[in-house]
């Protein structure tokens, strides 16, 4: 199917290089993928995409087809609708789901600050089923969201900079399956105190690709109509350095209850996370048949461990016993969006219980970068399990997907990473 993809992108792409206007892309029928249309489509209007500061600011770098023609081979013929409609709208609306995710990923630091990425969110959805609140009440996110808060205080100091919390949710008449998404949407890492040096900042302003992911899922579910609830917390903050920065072996009370020793300050994504993962885990008992996620550009061993182009899923306990993860993995697969299936361990869990000697229960992260850590992706995991108390026998499933070597490679357009897998495993492509 990525051949499929990639195919169908790179020939639209030349076409659109070469000065055309408007381009038509012939479907096949393919004997082994029967999505292979619909990927093809995906890949050819992925392949016209302007970034969003090009679009509002720099609109003579934008080359933009006027139109996309398609022609249908072997789809055979029919009264009423044209056999391709269902798979033409269906394109257009994740289509327009990947976009917004794109725009908010790829945004600048600036363009797409926490606030600014808030506004944009809040006009996306204005109008639609898919209620917006914003939560910037900075008193208010110290009080509830303490492991965000010691994030972005460095930022705080700047107003433009401060952080704050996007809400979403998305409600049909009827539904028997709940989905709770906690996406990290740090919209620029400095490392704070640990600051990222030899380079490693560049590219920093897509480490709020989770947030944008889930977003653009919202989009999709807004578009689509599932009969699927869906709700979403977004924590957007800035890992800044400065005077006020959060620093390694503060001790910070989470959310839960449990005393947190921060080990790394460039560890920052299981931090903005964590407390809302724990108000979802609370909430969770009041709906229906729930499953939460974390999504999240969260650790650069996902990329030694997988390499490029692969999301690292982590079930709980729970949600392994369900068979989540390769479930998810196998519907990606049909539509090019790859995964992994990875495990939480014993020494996983060890690793983050702090020596009772330092005061805290929790270990935040270890010192070294997770690329240079033993089960580095793994260890993130388990620590969101512990600090969100996910890892209890009456915890409801759970499923952490990181990102980071799936979201796409700076300068390259952002990669919403598992929105189509998820649209696909959730019955939202009916085509």
């Amino acid at each position: 199917m990525r051949s499929v993809s990639e195919a169908a992108y790179a020939g639209v792409k030349r076409a659109l290089e070469a000065g055309a206007r408007r381009p038509v892309l012939a479907l096949q029928p393919h004997p082994r993928f029967p999505r292979a249309p619909l990927v093809a489509l995906l890949a050819a209007l992925e392949a016209a995409y302007c970034p969003l500061q090009s679009r509002e600011s720099f609109p003579h770098l934008v080359q933009r087809p006027e139109a996309l023609g398609v022609y249908g081979e072997g789809e055979g013929e029919g009264e009423g609708l044209h056999p391709l409609a269902p798979t033409i709208a269906c394109a257009v609306a994740l289509e327009t789901a990947r976009c917004l995710a794109r725009d908010v990923g790829g945004g600048d630091p600036e363009r797409m600050s926490p606030l600014q990425a808030a506004c944009h969110l809040q006009q996306a959805f204005q109008g639609t089923r898919c209620r917006v609140r914003v939560e910037t009440d900075a008193q208010h996110i110290r009080d509830h969201y303490p492991l965000l808060a010691a994030v972005s205080r460095a930022a705080d100091q700047v107003p433009r900079h401060r952080g704050c919390i996007v809400f979403l949710e998305y409600e049909p008449e009827q539904y028997e399956k709940t989905l709770m998404f906690v996406g990290k949407g740090v919209t620029y890492d400095t490392g704070g105190a640990d600051v990222k040096i030899n380079g490693a900042m560049a590219g920093m302003s897509r480490d709020k690709c989770g947030a944008a992911t889930v977003a653009g899922f919202l989009k999709a579910c807004e578009l689509l109509r599932p009969e699927l609830k869906v709700v979403a917390a977004l924590g957007f903050a800035r890992n800044s350095i400065g005077a006020d920065s959060y620093v390694a072996d503060e001790l910070v009370r989470a959310r839960c209850g449990r005393v947190v020793r921060v080990g790394n300050t460039d560890a920052e994504g299981r931090m903005v996370m964590a407390d809302l993962l724990y108000q979802m885990r609370v909430q969770a008992s009041q709906e229906r048949s729930p499953h939460l996620y974390t999504v999240a550009t969260l650790t650069g061993h996902a990329h030694r461990a997988y390499g490029p182009g692969y999301t690292a899923a982590v079930d709980s306990h729970v949600a392994h016993a369900q068979r989540h993860a390769s479930r998810l993995r196998r519907a990606g697969e049909q539509l090019g969006d790859m995964l992994e299936v990875s495990r939480v361990r014993r020494e996983d869990l060890r690793a983050h219980r702090a020596c009772a000697a330092t005061g805290a229960e929790l270990l935040q992260a270890l010192p070294q970068p997770s690329a240079a850590t033993p089960r580095g992706h793994q260890g993130p995991a388990a620590f969101l399990l512990q600090v969100a108390k996910l890892d209890e026998e009456d915890a409801p499933p759970f499923t952490h997907l990181d990102i980071a070597a799936s979201a796409g490679d700076h300068p390259h357009h952002p990669v919403p990473a598992t929105l189509l897998a998820l649209a696909a495993h959730y019955g939202l492509i009916a085509c």
